[in-house]
């Protein structure tokens, strides 16, 4: 269907640029959820996605800009303006996800420039049915609409959703463009209008549901996790789409300057009365368990977690860890016996166990509350703290204790300390993850586990047993008497995470019995981890951003620096380089 090329244009042209999801809607509150996404102009977004590719750290991968924009971004912009703003509008109806356009037109039925002409060369045919009025088809699909007036084509999949006399597009997408963003996206609703939102998106959801099915020789519990997933999600989706009175994101990428970086931001009130509204009311009420324990303002990673659970979540949660089981209990007996014994399976179906059964517990806290706090002492020496509030913490102690049982190289050392009421057990990295262990924390061989009723701790790294203590110390302190209105934020050098990765990527399957899934997953990390180390070897890479409540208003933002954006430009490339 022609909107549906359209509709790849533009996830190519607008995902690309930052690799975001941008799910907003309409400027007119109405009876149907609506998304508008606004770029200022093709050619700036170009620019950027250009700059962000061209800062590749190989020849190689600079070049695929040339390629993207020759083979692919220019078989989709000819006969476009491309320096005028465009708009596209998702539209969640009852019968349909739909997408609207307002697609700046330089040259319309030329030959060889032409917008419609370029349509026919992709198998879409038009037919002239009013005064510049066309219907767009393909032979057995429902035909699209394309009107074009004031030197822009205003295309929708339904005859009736396209204005007989538009209005100036670049004039009812000022406010947008007035923000001065790259691409910025709009969700506004009124109350009138919600219940037949809620009657719409209830309908379309069935849709969405009937795409999930049985596959062949799947568990039947997975597959039922499968489903309790997709229904969780538009659940959630529900919600954000029906109840939110007003949501903006948007990216903006300061390219070409001495330091360049990217930020996102978002912005989202609700509807009075709402179940998102009560949902917010929640936000930053009471204060994190760590709240008094300090943060490093210059850290590898910091940082902070205070997130509530509204009834509706704590639900969520309830039902994933009761329908999680059986797949992971399924997983567990099918590994390969040649590589998991059965005394290593036992034990990793009791670890699991335990740890499901704390995770669940903690639903009954009501928030998520963690923190984590990863900086240098000393040039190439660095320290890691982090903790997590729970009901039952000691139950972490079983999962300590089965550690040697699940792999015989773990070493374990129970209660070597204790402070306050926090009891410490010793964990040491086995040898064949200590190198890349040691390439964060140098020369450093243990993990301690710390675990209370109320938390479990982490730490490793120089003098670390201090640092520990000190933050146990902390928590021991009176609450602060103002809450913290940020209740997510964090700040992490990029570079020096990727380089944990080698942990992560031992623990993975290797050797005989491996899955093609499995295989697979060790060479993504190992391309990825490459690029990474490639992309940000020698520069700062910074990445920081926090989500805060004020007064009724979520705000957030995520900003990344030109080091960083010079990985992201890399993975670019080389998706743009698999695409071949």
């Amino acid at each position: 269907m022609f909107v549906r090329k359209l509709a790849f244009f533009s996830i190519c042209l607008l995902s690309s640029i930052c690799l975001l999801a941008l799910t907003a809607g309409s400027v007119q509150a109405q009876s149907e959820s609506r998304v508008r996404v606004v770029i200022p102009s093709i050619t700036e977004v170009e620019d950027d996605l250009k700059w962000l590719i061209e800062l590749s750290p190989t020849a190689d991968l600079k070049k695929q800009w040339k390629k993207l924009k020759g083979d692919l971004l220019d078989a989709f912009t000819q006969g476009i303006d491309e320096k005028k703003p465009l708009a596209i509008d998702l539209v969640f109806r009852k019968d349909e996800l739909a997408y609207e356009y307002r697609v700046p037109i330089a040259d319309l039925t030329g030959k060889q420039t032409g917008f419609l002409p370029s349509l026919a060369g992709m198998g879409y045919k038009n037919k002239l049915i009013g005064t510049d009025f066309y219907e767009i088809f393909e032979k057995g699909k429902k035909p699209s609409y394309l009107r074009y007036d004031k030197n822009y084509a205003w295309v929708a999949s339904m005859k009736q959703a396209v204005p007989a006399n538009p209005p100036v597009a670049t004039l009812d997408l000022q406010t947008l463009l007035s923000l001065k963003k790259d691409v910025v996206a709009e969700l506004k609703n009124d109350s009138a209008g919600l219940e037949q939102r809620r009657t719409n998106f209830q309908e379309l959801r069935k849709q969405f549901e009937s795409l999930i099915r049985f596959k062949r020789n799947e568990d039947p519990n997975a597959f039922q996790l499968r489903k309790l997933a997709l229904a969780q999600q538009l659940n959630e989706a529900e919600r954000f789409l029906v109840e939110t009175e007003e949501m903006r994101i948007s990216w903006t990428t300061n390219a070409n300057v001495a330091n360049g970086f990217g930020k996102g931001e978002l912005s989202l009130t609700a509807l009075p009365g709402t179940d998102l509204a009560k949902s917010i009311d929640q936000f930053a009420v009471k204060p994190s368990y760590f709240a008094n324990v300090p943060l490093h303002d210059n850290p590898l990673a910091v940082g902070r977690l205070n997130f509530p659970l509204d009834p509706t979540r704590c639900e969520h949660l309830n039902e994933f860890y009761k329908s999680v089981r059986p797949v992971l209990e399924a997983e567990i007996k099918a590994r390969p016996a040649n590589s998991f014994s059965a005394e290593q399976k036992a034990a990793t179906q009791e670890a699991t166990n335990h740890f499901l059964d704390m995770i669940e517990a903690g639903v009954g806290l009501g928030v998520v509350d963690a923190f984590a706090d990863a900086h240098a002492v000393a040039v190439g020496k660095n320290v890691l703290v982090c903790g997590i509030r729970t009901t039952n913490g000691k139950q972490a102690d079983e999962i300590v204790k089965l550690l040697p049982k699940l792999k015989s190289e773990w070493q374990v050392k129970l209660d070597v300390h204790e402070h306050g009421n926090v009891k410490i057990h010793e964990v040491t990295v086995p040898k064949a993850r200590l190198e890349s262990f040691q390439k964060v924390f140098a020369n450093e061989t243990v993990i301690y586990v710390g675990t209370s009723q109320d938390a479990v701790w982490g730490a490793t790294g120089v003098d670390c047993l201090e640092h520990l203590k000190a933050a146990i110390d902390q928590t021991a302190k009176p609450a602060p008497e103002t809450v913290d209105p940020v209740v997510v934020s964090y700040q992490v050098q990029v570079s020096k995470l990727v380089r944990l990765m080698e942990v992560i990527q031992k623990e993975l399957p290797d050797g005989p019995g491996q899955t093609k899934e499995q295989i697979q997953q060790r060479k993504d990390l190992d391309k990825y981890r490459n690029l990474a180390q490639t992309a940000m070897e020698g520069c700062d890479s910074v990445m920081r951003g926090e989500v805060r409540r004020t007064d009724q208003k979520i705000t957030g933002f995520v900003e990344m620096n030109e080091c960083v954006l010079k990985y992201i430009g890399s993975l670019i490339a080389d998706g743009v380089k698999q695409l071949q």
